[in-house]
């Protein structure tokens, strides 16, 4: 049985149940993902949806009352939040296998199809976000400037509150938009709501603008990562050490290599890397074109020039020298 429930024609919530497995396969691919279902127990189907969309993020709670799996199709350039709120789901993507839980968040990103294992007892939250409106608001409203795709690294977000805060949002985002949805429909009420959702997760989900973030006084780091940081960005020109480095912050080299994973989403030695290839990048911008490219990265401390020249290239698409005599963008 189909049941769909609207409120005021202002309403910004839309509420869906449905016993019909076919049904409920083409309600969520027009609200949250295109997707293959196969579902164990078809006569078990009860399914039950409340969709969202506020400022341009589609917000879908969901749970499916049956043991699904779910192969979603390349979503494009939307970003998809996963956020357990019962049950433990089995998520494979990108080669790499993971689970969604109510300890953590798990992040679709554009271009990756995903494979996901749903029991009957599992709920999710998901959101639904187009990489363009992360990158307005990272290069508008945090004055990052973009050189490079925005990439969620994955890493263990579940050490600190970010998970519960944002299943929070969310629960107070659908709750507001139940009991006042006219209030709800307001465009700047909606902007309000998506710039502190895209504030949570640019600021407390580790990706490759982290650092960027964090120089624009949104670090929340703690104070050893933060300390270790400013050492690598004042020793660009000479030989560090990971050992060196959390000696000198009072820590153990663990301890950095861990908060270094779970706040910036790289080792100590892949951010001292990430940091010399971006001072090198904008060395060579600025230099004149008839410059040595090896002494430029020498002035960069780089010593293993084949090396970084192959790093670079990934990191910029071009290779250091056309760079330096313009012949590539960014």
């Amino acid at each position: 049985m189909l049941s769909v429930q609207n409120g005021s024609s202002q309403a910004v919530t839309r509420q869906f149940q449905s016993s019909q497995p076919d049904e409920v396969i083409d309600y969520v691919a027009r609200n949250l993902s295109p997707h293959r279902m196969n579902v164990t127990n078809p006569s078990n189907m009860a399914a039950s949806l409340q969709c969202m969309r506020v400022a341009g993020v589609q917000i879908v709670d969901i749970r499916y009352g049956t043991d699904v799996s779910i192969d979603a199709e390349d979503l494009g350039d939307q970003f998809l939040i996963h956020a357990g709120v019962s049950g433990v789901s089995k998520v494979t993507s990108g080669g790499r296998a993971a689970q969604i839980t109510p300890a953590n968040i798990y992040i679709t990103s554009p271009g990756r199809s995903s494979r996901i294992h749903m029991p009957a007892q599992c709920r999710h939250i998901a959101a639904r976000i187009a990489a363009s409106t992360f990158e307005t608001h990272l290069a508008g409203a945090m004055n990052v400037t973009m050189n490079r795709p925005l990439v969620f690294h994955g890493a263990r977000e579940e050490d600190h509150n970010l998970p519960a805060a944002w299943r929070q949002l969310l629960h107070h985002i659908v709750s507001q938009c139940t009991l006042a949805p006219a209030l709800m429909s307001e465009p700047r009420i909606q902007r309000q709501y998506s710039m502190l959702m895209l504030e949570m997760l640019l600021g407390g989900y580790a990706n490759s603008y982290s650092d960027q973030i964090a120089r624009q006084g949104n670090d929340i780091a703690p104070r050893h990562v933060r300390k270790a940081r400013e050492i690598i960005h004042e020793s660009i020109e000479d030989s560090v050490s990971v050992a060196d480095i959390a000696a000198q912050v009072g820590v153990s080299t663990r301890s950095l290599q861990n908060g270094f994973r779970q706040f910036l989403g790289v080792t100590p030695a892949e951010y001292v890397r990430r940091h010399r290839l971006e001072r090198l990048h904008t060395v060579l911008k600025d230099a004149p074109p008839d410059s040595s490219v090896t002494e430029l990265m020498l002035e960069c401390g780089i010593v293993n020039f084949g090396r970084f020249a192959n790093y670079y290239r990934r990191q910029y698409g071009c290779r250091p020298s056309d760079t330096l005599r313009g012949l590539a963008l960014g």
